[in-house]
């Protein structure tokens, strides 16, 4: 009798055991299927019509412009109160003149520049003939430079007094941003017959929901050869 080959005999074996598990497996109950939830239905605004796209339009970015009063104003800086400095144009400028100027032994009103003056609003002085480049000074720096040229005037036994007033002005305004070319004269004294200097403010301004604030100013002076224009000698409008 012919023995059966190893091969053969493992077949067998693996039939075997297949046929177990099988049966096994038979008496097993099946698992009970467990039901998948159908994704949420994309919100589609019935006003604009069947969006096919809802979510991408949700997170873009919004139109420029739309009325003030459907969005909150944001908070205001810290220490920075909302005054009447800034409730118009004219107050805003008006309060720039009148922190800046200050009589001998005495300085501009820092506090008050502070008020109106945005957090990152910037002065830029005349350049000097010597200097490369321009000076950009905030308002801390601005009273730092103002404190160094009175402490060089001291020295010298010149006055330290200073009183600017706007003497015209010329407006350019859109929405919630103005230029304005405001024209000065300095003195040492309100009473002086004469200023002791002339130029031209170039201020820019900027609203928000509440009120106008100082985002730049940036001046130069009155010299031979660069007089004040006709157009910038007229009285400013009231």
């Amino acid at each position: 009798m012919r023995k059966p080959s190893v091969r053969a005999v493992s077949c067998v074996v693996l039939l075997a055991g297949a046929g177990a598990l099988s049966a096994q497996m038979l008496d097993r109950p099946a698992p009970t299927p467990v039901p998948r939830r159908a994704p949420p239905p994309l919100a589609i605004d019935r006003r604009q019509g069947d969006n096919p796209n809802p979510v991408m339009e949700s997170q873009a970015m919004p139109p420029p412009g739309g009325p003030l009063a459907a969005k909150k104003p944001d908070p205001l800086p810290a220490g920075r109160p909302a005054s009447q400095d800034g409730a118009s144009i004219d107050a805003v400028v008006a309060a720039l003149y009148e922190s800046v100027s200050h009589p001998e032994a005495s300085e501009p009103n820092w506090a008050r520049m502070r008020e109106f003056f945005l957090p990152v609003g910037m002065l830029i002085p005349p350049k000097p003939a010597r200097d490369d480049i321009f000076t950009v000074l905030d308002v801390d720096g601005f009273q730092e430079r103002v404190r160094k040229g009175a402490a060089a005037a001291k020295q010298k036994g010149e006055p330290t007094a200073f009183f600017e007033k706007e003497i015209a002005r010329k407006s350019d305004c859109f929405g919630n941003i103005c230029q304005i070319f405001s024209t000065y004269e300095a003195r040492r004294s309100p009473a002086d017959e004469k200023p002791f200097a002339r130029g031209i403010n170039s201020i820019q301004l900027v609203r928000d929901a509440r009120r106008w604030w100082i985002a730049s100013v940036i001046w130069d002076t009155e010299r031979p050869d660069n007089p004040i224009p006709a157009a910038n000698q007229a009285a400013p409008a009231k």
